[in-house]
C-alpha cells in the first residue's frame, strides 16, 4: 500500500467520525498497526485498500482487505460507508468478493481485524461511547450484509463492579490448590509468550481464532507497557504451571475525547495526567485450560476483584461470542447486562 492510499483511508474515517459522541480515536491504533504493517503478523498479510466512489466521484465507502497466512478466509476490516449510500457499499463488497475469488480463498469474513486479537465485530447496538480496544462504527452498517448467507453474534457485558463483586462471592466453587500470580514486567517479552501459549490452548477453538506465531502478543502489547503493570496480566497457576490467563485494563477512553483525533502523545499524556478520572475497568481477555474451567476462571476473577478495590465504578468485558454457551453463562451470571452488540457476517465464495 502507498503512502497516498493510506493517507486517504485515514482522511475518510477522520471524516466520518468526526463529532461521533460515541467514537474515541484510540480505534485508529489498531488501524495504524495493519495499514503501516508495525508487526509482524501485520507484515505477514496481505492487505489491500478498497474503496468506493459516489456519483460525485467522491469516496463514499473504504475498508482494508486483509489475508492472513494459514487462513482460507479474506476479512474485511474497518469497513466504513457515508449514510444511504447503499450502492458504493454492494460495489465495495463485490471488489473484495472478486479479489478474494482471485487470491483463491474460499470465504469473506466482514467484520474481522484480520485476527481476534486486533478485533472483531460490526457494532450493530448501543447507548456508550466505545471502550478502549473495542471495535466501534456506524450502527446502520448492518443493513449492508443482509445478503450475506452467515451471521454470528457477539455481546458485551458491563455492570458496577459491587454488583459484580457481590455475584462473585456468592459462586460456591471451590479454589482449593490454585494460586494466582501477576506478570513480571522485568520479563515482558517472556510473560507475553506465556500468555500467547495459553490463548492457543485456551480459546484456541473459538470461531475465526488461528494460531499465533511467537512474539504476536508481545508486539500487539508493548506499546501499552509504560501505562500497565504486572497486575493487568494475572496467570492461574496449578502444580506450578499456568493454566489460565487474566488480561484487563483500565478503560482509557474514559480520559480521551469522543469524534476527534487522538495522537499517541496526547494519549500517552492523558494517561499520566488524567488516570485517576477512570472509573470503568475492561475484562478483555480470559483464558483456563478446559480441565480447570469454572474453579480456576472464579479464582482469576477473585484475585482480579482483589487488585481493584474500590478503584473503579464499572466493569465491562470484551466481546464474548454468543454461541460459546459456557462463556455466555458465566458472563451473564456474574455481570450480566449487555451493553454492546457486535455481529459477523461470512460468506462462501464461488458458490
Amino acid at each position: 500500500m502507498e503512502r497516498r492510499e493510506i493517507s486517504e483511508f485515514k482522511k475518510f474515517r477522520e471524516k466520518l467520525y468526526r463529532g461521533d459522541v460515541l467514537y474515541s480515536g484510540t480505534a485508529e491504533f489498531v488501524a495504524d498497526m495493519l495499514l503501516y504493517k508495525t508487526t509482524d503478523f501485520a507484515k505477514s498479510c496481505d492487505t489491500a485498500i478498497l474503496h468506493a466512489n459516489d456519483k460525485s466521484n467522491v469516496r463514499a465507502a473504504q475498508a482494508l482487505w486483509v489475508h492472513a497466512p494459514e487462513t482460507d478466509f479474506a476479512s474485511l476490516a474497518f469497513f466504513d460507508c457515508t449514510y444511504g449510500l447503499e450502492k458504493a457499499a454492494c460495489m465495495l463488497l463485490r471488489q473484495a468478493e472478486e479479489l478474494t475469488k482471485s487470491k483463491g480463498l474460499t470465504r469473506l469474513i466482514v467484520g474481522l481485524n484480520a485476527h481476534l486479537s486486533y478485533g472483531v465485530g460490526i457494532l450493530t447496538q448501543t447507548q456508550l461511547k466505545n471502550t478502549f480496544d473495542t471495535c466501534y462504527n456506524k450502527m446502520y452498517y448492518s443493513d449492508f450484509f443482509a445478503s450475506f448467507p452467515v451471521c454470528n453474534t457477539l455481546t458485551a457485558y458491563r455492570c458496577e463492579i459491587k454488583d459484580a463483586r457481590e455475584k462473585l462471592y456468592k459462586a460456591s466453587v471451590p479454589s482449593e490448590g490454585y494460586s494466582v500470580r501477576q506478570a513480571d514486567f522485568k520479563r515482558f517479552e517472556q510473560e507475553c509468550e506465556i500468555m500467547r501459549g495459553l490463548c492457543d490452548r485456551t480459546i484456541g477453538n473459538t470461531y475465526l481464532y488461528t494460531p499465533t506465531r511467537v512474539g504476536h502478543f508481545y508486539e500487539l502489547l508493548k506499546d501499552m507497557r509504560p501505562i500497565m503493570s504486572g497486575e493487568n496480566l494475572l496467570f492461574l497457576m496449578y502444580g506450578g504451571k499456568e493454566v489460565g490467563f487474566l488480561f484487563w485494563h483500565p478503560d482509557y477512553n474514559c480520559i480521551v475525547k469522543s469524534g476527534k483525533p487522538v495522537s499517541v502523545i496526547s494519549f500517552a499524556v492523558a494517561c499520566m495526567t488524567k488516570k485517576r478520572k477512570i472509573d470503568t475497568v475492561k475484562l478483555n481477555s480470559i483464558g483456563v485450560e478446559q480441565a480447570h474451567f469454572g474453579r480456576g476462571t472464579v479464582a482469576l476473577l477473585k484475585a482480579m476483584d482483589v487488585i481493584l478495590g474500590e478503584k473503579y465504578r464499572y466493569i465491562e468485558t470484551n466481546f464474548v461470542w454468543d454461541n460459546n454457551d459456557k462463556s455466555r453463562l458465566l458472563n451473564r451470571r456474574l455481570i450480566g447486562g449487555e451493553c454492546r452488540r457486535f455481529a459477523v457476517w461470512e460468506k462462501e465464495i464461488g458458490k
